[in-house]
Order: structure tokens, then C-alpha cells, then sequence
């Protein structure tokens, strides 16, 4: 990894905080990426590309789609971005070859971008939807949803409380730069030589979902139903942030934090989850709040066909596609992620304009339309 060398900068410029100028660059990126079509391949497609550029490919529609991909990457008017599960499927290659070969050809398409991850995008789409409807001059949420490779499991900044706080500043500032010019073969080479953990997958998961989705297969009467009971159980797990969120609030208008007591007896979180909750029942949410639909939408999809069992992959899946239909413009994917997205309960690529395919002909067909 290349040494960027930017502390006498920003002890230039000490005024700055280090969240205020990761925020600036976030900005900024964001910013000169509106203009841009977003392409996002699930890892499917990623590991297809990889084998075409090592000589394995299956067909010749594989080679098709590397050149195509290439040659419309190369013309910067469009993207392929990545998010923290393409980064932790890519992960679990144990060929080293193979590892590298993939890391690079996402290194190259796409042009070393990441969405936030999926927690920290939850946290901006619920701000911005309250901001929105309070009035308030509001950000555009599609330049503030992007970031660097190194940042796309989560902003982490060092800091020790030894050091004063102008030096704790330059450092994370300067530790900033250092981690928004690395590419994923650098994050990924300096894993490796510090021993990186090999991530266990995680067991039981699927049939932990598909033992509580057939013991409450009669809870609910209409496909609606059922999407809203996700809808609940999804903003009642984020109560807790929704109360941090409105603590901010009074902080920025007030000046200072809520009594502590107070805010152990409010009820502002549970109020907000009711309120979003009470929206998508009356159908007054639309585009907005990506996730949540997104993430609930499939998930009674999956509980309302009782043919359809979850798989060990479906969380990655569910992940996949509120990153690419909340975000992007195409979304190349596996055959039932693409069924479960695009069938007449949910139509998500319509919903969010986002043309979703599985075949990879259609895929070929797609980028060739784009490169014309």
C-alpha cells in the first residue's frame, strides 16, 4: 500500500473535524458520481467475470460480458460499484490466484466505490426521511450513500486517549486520506500478511427462519399483512437508534444533551416506529426508506409462498438487492433473487428503476445495448 502523506496539511487546517471532513469527502465523491450509471453484479457475476479472465470461462457469453464490461467501465459514463457482502462473499475464496484475479477486476470496474454499509445507509435513509418531512434543507441521499472500498464494512477512525485532542484529530484525518486511497488489493494483501481471520459462515440461520416461518404460516391473511409484520418487527428492532437519532436533534437545536432522566422515560423511539410503521399501512411510503421495504418486501415474499423455504445464502441475497434496486441503475443477479424482485407482489425493479437480470445473455445483451 502506497504511504499518503498528508499531515502537514491538515495541520494547516486544524479547525476541521475529522467526521466533518470524511463527510466532505464522502460529499464530494457522491457528488461527481450523480451523473453516473451504477451497474452492481451480486458476486455471481463477479466470479463469472473472474473465471473469463482466467481462461475458465463456460461459454462464450462470459467472454462476451468481460470485454463488454470492460469496454463500457472504460468509457466513464457508468460503474459497478461494490457493498460489504461482495467484499465478504469475494472474502471466502481460499485460492489465492483466484482471490486475487477477482479483487482486481473489482478494483478496475469499480473505480474503488463503495456503498455504506447496510447498517450506516438504515441510519442515513431514516435521517434524511425525517429531515425531509420536518422541512429541513436536506442532502441528496444519493451523494451521501457512497464511499471508498476500505470504509464499506463501516467508518472506523483510531484515537487515543493519551494524545490531545488537535493531535487525536490530525491523525484520524491523515489515517482518513491513507484508507480513502487504498484499493481493495491493497486492504486485502495487508489482511493476508497480519493473519487475517477466516470467517466461519454462519449455520442454522435459514432453518432458524423457515421453523418460525411455517409455526406462523396463519398470521396473516393477505400478502399486505404479512409484508407489514415485517415492516413491524423491522422498525421495532431499530427503536433504540431512532431515540439516538432524536437526541441528536435536540443536541443540534438545543445546544446540549437531553436530562438523562428524561430521556430514559422517553418514548420517542417507540413513537417514531409507530409512525414509520403506521406510513407503509396507509401506503404513504414509497421510494422511500429503501431498506426497510426492500428487506421486508423480500422476506414475506419468501414467508407468503409455501413452496419457498429460506436458503443459507438469502440474507447475503436480501443485502445484494437493497444495495443495487435502492441505488443503482442495474442490478445482474442469481435466477431467484431476480424472481423473488421482479414477480407482481412486489415489482422492485419498477418501483426503484433498476432493470434486474439473472440470464447471463440478457446481461451480455444489456451491457451491449449500454456500450452502443
Amino acid at each position: 500500500m502506497k504511504f499518503v502523506d498528508t499531515f502537514e496539511k491538515h495541520q494547516r487546517e486544524p479547525y476541521r473535524s475529522a467526521d466533518a471532513y470524511a463527510k466532505e469527502k464522502r460529499v464530494e465523491l457522491g457528488a461527481g458520481l450523480l451523473a453516473t450509471k451504477k451497474i452492481y453484479l451480486d458476486t455471481k457475476y463477479w466470479l463469472l467475470l473472474r473465471d473469463a479472465k482466467l481462461g475458465r470461462a463456460r461459454d462464450e457469453n462470459q467472454v462476451q460480458m468481460l470485454a463488454l464490461t470492460e469496454r463500457v467501465s472504460s468509457s466513464g459514463r457508468y460503474f459497478f460499484p461494490i457493498c460489504e457482502d461482495i467484499f465478504l462473499e469475494v472474502l471466502k475464496q481460499t485460492d489465492p490466484d483466484t482471490l486475487r484475479s477477482t479483487v482486481a477486476l473489482i478494483d478496475s470496474f469499480s473505480r474503488g466505490v463503495s456503498l455504506l454499509s447496510g447498517e450506516e445507509r438504515v441510519r442515513l435513509e431514516v435521517f434524511h426521511f425525517l429531515e425531509t418531512h420536518l422541512g429541513s434543507s436536506v442532502f441528496c441521499l444519493q451523494e451521501m450513500v457512497w464511499t471508498k472500498v476500505a470504509y464499506n464494512l463501516g467508518y472506523l477512525s483510531p484515537h487515543h486517549d493519551k494524545f490531545p485532542k488537535d493531535t487525536n484529530t490530525l491523525i484520524q484525518k491523515a489515517f482518513f486520506d491513507q484508507m480513502w486511497s487504498a484499493s481493495l488489493m491493497d486492504i486485502v494483501e495487508t489482511m493476508s500478511r497480519n493473519g487475517a481471520p477466516n470467517l466461519p459462515p454462519i449455520r442454522g440461520y435459514s432453518e432458524r427462519l423457515n421453523t418460525g416461518k411455517f409455526a406462523h404460516m396463519r398470521q396473516n391473511n393477505t400478502f399486505n399483512e404479512m409484508f407489514l409484520s415485517e415492516i413491524a418487527g423491522m422498525v421495532d428492532s431499530y427503536k433504540a437508534d431512532f431515540k439516538d437519532l432524536f437526541t441528536y436533534k435536540f443536541e443540534k437545536q438545543y445546544g446540549c444533551l437531553p436530562n438523562p432522566e428524561e430521556l430514559e422515560r422517553s418514548e420517542s423511539g417507540q413513537l417514531f416506529a409507530n409512525m414509520i410503521y403506521n406510513l407503509f399501512k396507509l401506503n404513504k411510503v414509497k421510494q422511500e426508506l429503501p431498506s426497510f421495504r426492500i428487506h421486508a418486501g423480500l422476506h414475506a415474499a419468501v414467508r407468503w409462498d409455501k413452496k419457498q423455504k429460506y436458503q443459507d445464502n438469502d440474507m447475503h441475497d436480501f443485502r445484494h438487492a437493497a444495495a443495487a434496486l435502492g441505488y443503482c441503475d442495474y442490478f445482474f443477479t442469481e435466477k431467484r433473487l431476480c424472481h423473488l424482485v421482479t414477480q407482481d407482489l412486489l415489482k422492485y425493479d419498477k418501483l426503484f428503476n433498476c432493470r434486474t437480470l439473472w440470464r447471463v445473455d440478457d446481461a451480455v445483451e444489456c451491457l451491449r445495448t449500454l456500450e452502443s
